[in-house]
């Protein structure tokens, strides 16, 4: 053998031998242990104990929540009225405009009277003339005793006068002292006296009769005149239809007394100018006046709430121009059929607006409190979690956690002992009050995992009210995207709404 190949040989025998003694120490080849160690060595290690999650909680509380119907319409005047003209002329004043605020009997338009006072003279002087024919100043009452007019008593007293005649005669000419042709004329003078007596009557009557007509005519002249005066009308602040609402309005707020209980109303719109030749037929319109306070909400309810929404409910309203204003209003009117088309049934609210501060023609979302459940179950908003379109929370037992599914109702805002406000949801399920119910943490969590309480009601600003006490509803807040669907907090139909 060549030194050559000894030489690579050798180097051979220090490489393996180097290889091995490196493996030994590091303890991947069991060298200069027993065949049980080497096995044991081999084998995976023990499983750890699982470590608890930390995680804070609160006690679900009962609380009152109140039940509303949430609805959405437009706010209309509670009487709105196209004013228009009763006579033609051109208009010679317009004494309102845009904005204004005007009391019922107050004029608006004065239109040119020239003609209609023309009018009513020539119709005084008519009346005046058939006054004369009868010997009168004035007309006279109905009960009037056309007898003692002149005509009629003269010609009573030419009938008795040919009554007495006749009587004289009838007895002559039982004796024979006259002639039968002197008998039958004071006879006929006697009949055509009566007759004559009988037509001074009737005249008399129609004479009675033209001077009413006259009278009458008059009076309509008189009237056109002062319809050149176009006023706003009076006829609501009569005690009709409006004053249940007043009376209604004024029982659901603080003060009654702060209620007005006469209307006025607010000019919308002005159509004409001063100068503007104005029609009574066709008629032109003159003004839009609309009444503002108080106003009415016209709104759709679900056919299903038909049971619970009754006249003199209360109601709170919202409006865009007035952000978190509550408005009171009352429920005066519910319809007592249902439109087959939508299923819905109308209600009318009647709304207050004293200071005139809301428009009408406003949007508006109103809640109806149709009742109240002083029992329902709250937890903090935060501890409610959504996934995969299940609504769930995790209550505490002991130190194991377990998933409860809910149905989430009406979202509260509840002060707390720092003066702020937490937000708590109510919730429908098997989650009895006072259960703990995890509020932080939920991400670590499912159902049976272990879990250590990190924070249990620590931080004053958290702790709820105490049970029983009054929370903040938010009256439109259904928890619900759709605010149009007014829906109570366990409708038969989950929610959806995956996130």
């Amino acid at each position: 053998m060549s030194g050559k190949r000894i030489k690579n040989w050798l180097i051979t025998l220090v490489v393996c031998g180097g290889a091995v003694a490196a493996a030994a120490f590091a303890g991947v080849l069991p060298i200069g242990k027993s065949k049980e160690a080497a096995t044991s060595a081999t084998a995976e290690p023990a499983v750890k104990p699982q470590e608890a999650i930390a995680v804070t909680v609160a006690a679900a509380t009962p609380r009152t929540v109140e039940r509303r119907v949430r609805i959405v319409g437009t706010l209309a005047g509670f009487e709105e009225i196209e004013i228009s003209p009763l006579v033609d002329g051109p208009i010679r004043r317009v004494l309102h405009d845009v904005g204004d605020v005007v009391a019922p009997g107050e004029p608006l338009v004065e239109i040119d009277d020239s003609d209609f006072r023309l009018a009513v003279q020539e119709m005084g002087r008519a009346l005046e003339l058939e006054l004369a024919r009868l010997g009168l100043q004035s007309v006279p009452s109905a009960a009037f005793d056309i007898g003692t007019l002149p005509a009629v008593i003269r010609a009573r007293l030419v009938e008795q006068n040919a009554a007495q005649t006749f009587e004289r005669y009838k007895s002559l000419i039982d004796r024979n002292a006259i002639t039968k042709d002197d008998f039958e004329k004071h006879e006929l003078n006697y009949d055509v006296a009566k007759l004559d007596t009988k037509q001074r009557l009737i005249e008399a009557e129609q004479s009675l009769a033209s001077v009413r007509h006259r009278q009458a005519i008059l009076e309509t002249a008189q009237k056109r005149l002062a319809d050149t005066r176009v006023v706003t009308p009076a006829a609501v602040l009569a005690a009709g239809s409006a004053a249940p609402q007043i009376a209604l309005v004024s029982a659901a707020v603080e003060d009654p007394s702060s209620v007005r209980s006469t209307f006025s109303y607010t000019v919308a719109e002005r159509f004409v100018s001063e100068g503007e030749i104005v029609r009574a037929n066709p008629p032109t319109k003159l003004f839009r006046l609309v009444v503002e306070s108080p106003l009415k909400l016209q709104a759709a309810v679900p056919e299903r709430f038909g049971g619970q929404v009754k006249v003199g409910q209360k109601v709170d309203l919202a409006v865009e121009s007035w952000p978190g204003r509550k408005i009171p209003g009352l429920v005066v009117r519910v319809s007592p059929t249902v439109e087959t088309a939508s299923r819905t049934f109308q209600v009318e609210i009647a709304v207050r607006n004293d200071d005139r501060s809301i428009k009408p023609g406003s949007f508006a979302t109103a809640s109806i409190l149709i009742g109240a459940d002083n029992h329902a179950v709250t937890v903090p908003e935060e501890s409610i979690v959504r996934f995969a379109g299940v609504t769930k929370l995790f209550a505490v037992t002991g130190d194991t956690a377990a998933s409860i599914p809910v149905e989430v109702g009406t979202r509260l805002e509840v002060p707390t002992a720092g003066g702020a406000t937490k937000r708590w949801v109510e919730v429908a399920g098997r989650l009895p009050p006072a259960t703990r119910v995890v509020t932080s943490g939920h991400a670590q969590l499912a159902d049976g995992t272990k879990v250590r309480i990190r924070e249990e009601l620590a931080s004053a600003s958290s702790l709820p009210a105490p049970a029983g006490s009054q929370a903040v509803p938010q009256p439109f807040d259904t928890g619900n995207d759709d605010v149009r669907e007014a829906r109570t907090p366990y409708a038969a139909a989950p929610r959806k709404d995956a996130r």
